[in-house]
């Protein structure tokens, strides 16, 4: 609503007469002595004299750099925000129908009876929260908490009236709204949905078992699950791989809540990705039979990496690297006193030396040979055989002595990336205690980590990588590793970031260089609401990289059914994305002509099932009403949901807010000014034009 509008100028009012004086006084003096215009009627010539005058005025004016300034009032209606669950546990008792139909015309009328005074925003939430054109209760996890973040992002500043949320109170992912929720006193109104009464259920709740195992090894699934009222009844626990049972065992129960809790050892028979279908069998009149089922898989290998730790003598970084690398149940560490070694690292893919000090000529050994190497230098590290490795790197002017270096992350480092979190980890941990001196750098190196000196970041390698033609090579130049792992335990009860720094060094080092000219890049597990993404890469015999010929794949389920792809072409390599797969296990082959040659790839992926809206049935109503009585909502039903609208306008600190706004504008931007001037100027020189001048 416009409230005031008027044009001010930075100079004195008083002067816009002196405008209009020179107006006049320029139209004067033009017309006054003008004997062309004897003859013409007087009306005309004081038309011509009124133009003249109002735009040599105008134009005067607008030297004074006027301004319009203009008042606004703006109601902001109060946002009043519908949050509808939109997982699959909502429709997991008997109202599911009522829930699918009936309940949704009332959730749309609540809506369209709010629209008439506030503004409605509705949205759905699973694990993700976004608008929807319709629910259909088919997401696969429920993060709570997410939906509060979200609203706080999403509405910042924005003035929120209220917040419905529809909900049965099961989440699945996220912590505890009712502890993290921050709605800066915005009231909330849960709708409770779903039943709290215990049905009659068998529910499947956890298989866990390890990602991958050995081939003739037994690895073990544990099993944990309950049985809701069914007392008198019996189950049967059954386990699948390939339409054989490898295990099964009844129970008989005896209460209305009963534990299922199982550790079964299965032994790997065959190699690849192994699917196994554990089971519950139902009982009479179960309310849901769905969730008795999981379907889990592993891989199994032939056999492990093996990687060697040699040391010089004993250090709390031995252990540290240990666990780290161990932590990937692709690899197996042996360690080793250098003084024990024999030589042999053919059975290794890789060699982590610890000190460099003395047996040099296992250390020449160790450098000749073609195992990858990675070099961790200490306080008592020898620089001059160090430098006599010619690795690529020289520590100068060292004299024996240490420097505490912290570390700094490059992360322009291309040979493999880093979590954020681990690179923020590593920006701000404890330092190294270094060898001290110049750092020379011979060959061309990749510097994954620089040592900083308080806060300069130096040009000087702390964790450097080297790719010969035979080998790889890496040097750590600083000791403490084990002070890294403890102090991110200590934060965070967790090893991920220093873990994941090892294991991706290992990984690099100890992974021979692939020489083969077509190469896939493909993970191989999927969730069920992932989509499946394939990267290759073809090479010519030069080895520079081509896109030219057409790739395809096969992809194949266990159940026979193919699908075939075209790969698309990007700048000089190839990329799929071959949409989301239905849970299981399938298989994939990758084929390519360049020139006369036909290369192929095969391998496995999984896709894994989502079923953490099926493990609890019941809803959780206690949640709700905490929930709303720390925001000074209400808790309703859908027998009651009408009620809500009353219950928001009868809310008095829901209520629209007025905000006044000023805006300031330059006159002479105004596009109508300059059309009234040259309209003037037009219809002045039409009448002087008609009357004999120019």
């Amino acid at each position: 609503m416009l409230l005031n509008i008027k044009i001010v100028t930075e100079y004195p009012i008083w002067l816009v007469a002196f405008c209009f004086l020179a107006g006049f006084a320029y139209a004067f003096f033009l017309y006054r002595n003008d004997n062309r215009f004897e003859d013409v009627k007087l009306w005309v010539k004081r038309t011509m004299f009124l133009f003249r005058f109002v735009t040599v005025s105008i134009l005067c004016f607008l030297l004074l750099s006027p301004l319009i300034k203009t008042i606004f009032n703006t109601v902001e209606k109060p946002i009043i925000v519908i949050a509808q669950d939109n997982t699959s546990s909502i429709l997991m008792n008997k109202d599911s129908v009522f829930y699918k139909t009936e309940y949704l015309a009332k959730l749309e009328n609540l809506k369209q009876k709010l629209s008439s005074t506030y503004e409605v925003r509705m949205y759905g939430f699973d694990e993700q929260f976004d608008e929807k054109a319709n629910i259909n209760y088919t997401g696969k996890i429920t993060n709570l908490s997410n939906v509060f973040d979200e609203l706080e992002n999403r509405f910042y500043n924005q003035n929120i009236g209220a917040v419905i949320l529809a909900t049965d109170g099961i989440f699945n992912e996220g912590s505890n709204p009712v502890y993290t929720s921050q709605t800066n006193g915005v009231p909330i109104y849960a709708i409770a949905l779903g039943d709290t009464t215990p049905q009659k259920d068998i529910v499947l709740r956890d298989v866990v078992l390890n990602k991958l195992t050995f081939l003739g090894n037994q690895f073990p699934i544990e099993i944990n699950g309950i049985v809701q009222e069914g007392e008198g009844f019996k189950t049967k626990l059954e386990i699948i791989n390939k339409g054989k049972v490898v295990f099964e065992k009844e129970y008989k129960i005896n209460s209305s809540n009963f534990s299922i809790n199982e550790n079964v050892l299965i032994e790997a028979k065959n190699v690849g990705v192994q699917h196994y279908k554990v089971k519950l069998t139902a009982i009479e009149n179960e309310v849901s039979i769905v969730n008795n089922v999981q379907d889990v898989y592993i891989e199994v290998l032939d056999g492990r990496q093996e990687i060697l730790i040699l040391a010089n003598a004993p250090h709390p970084d031995l252990k540290a690297l240990k666990l780290s690398i161990e932590s990937n149940e692709n690899y197996k560490v042996k360690t080793q006193m250098i003084n024990d070694f024999n030589g042999n690292t053919e059975a290794f893919s890789l060699v982590i030396l610890h000190q460099i000090s003395g047996n040099d000529a296992v250390v020449q050994k160790l450098q000749q040979s073609k195992t990858s190497i990675w070099y961790i230098l200490d306080a008592k590290t020898t620089t001059n055989q160090f430098n006599k490795l010619n690795i690529g790197l020289e520590i100068l002017n060292s004299n024996g002595q240490t420097n505490q270096v912290l570390a700094s992350v490059n992360e322009q480092f291309p040979l493999f990336s880093l979590s954020e979190s681990t690179i923020k980890y590593l920006n701000n941990t404890t330092p190294l205690l270094s060898v001290f001196g110049t750092y020379k750098m011979n060959e061309n190196g990749y510097n994954l980590l620089n040592q900083k000196i308080g806060s300069v970041v130096t040009q000087s390698p702390l964790m450097t990588f080297f790719q010969a033609e035979n080998k790889k090579v890496a040097v750590l130049a600083g000791e403490g590793i084990w002070r890294w792992r403890i102090q991110e335990f200590n934060k965070t009860k967790k090893h991920e970031a220093i873990d994941e720094l090892i294991n991706k060094a290992v990984q690099f080092l100890s992974v021979k260089e692939d020489k083969s000219k077509f190469r896939l890049i493909v993970k191989n597990k999927f969730l069920e609401n992932e989509e499946v993404l394939f990267n290759a890469e073809l090479y010519n015999d030069s080895y520079e990289l081509e896109n030219e010929p057409e790739i395809e794949v096969l992809v194949k389920n266990e159940d026979g059914e193919e699908f075939k792809f075209n790969f698309n072409k990007t700048t000089k390599a190839y990329y799929l994305n071959a949409g989301i797969f239905n849970p299981g296990a399938y298989q994939y082959n990758a084929s390519v002509m360049l020139g006369d040659k036909k290369y192929t790839e095969k391998g496995e992926f999984q896709v894994a099932k989502i079923q953490l809206e099926m493990n609890n049935t019941i809803a959780n109503h206690q949640l709700l009403a905490n929930l709303v009585k720390k925001h000074d909502g209400g808790l309703f039903f859908p027998s009651n949901l009408e009620d809500i609208s009353d219950a928001i306008q009868e809310n008095n600190n829901i209520a629209s807010i007025i905000f006044e706004e000023k805006d300031l504008k330059e006159l002479i931007n105004l596009k109508w000014i300059f059309g009234l001037i040259l309209l003037l100027l037009s219809a002045e020189w039409f009448l002087r034009k008609r009357n004999g001048a120019y």
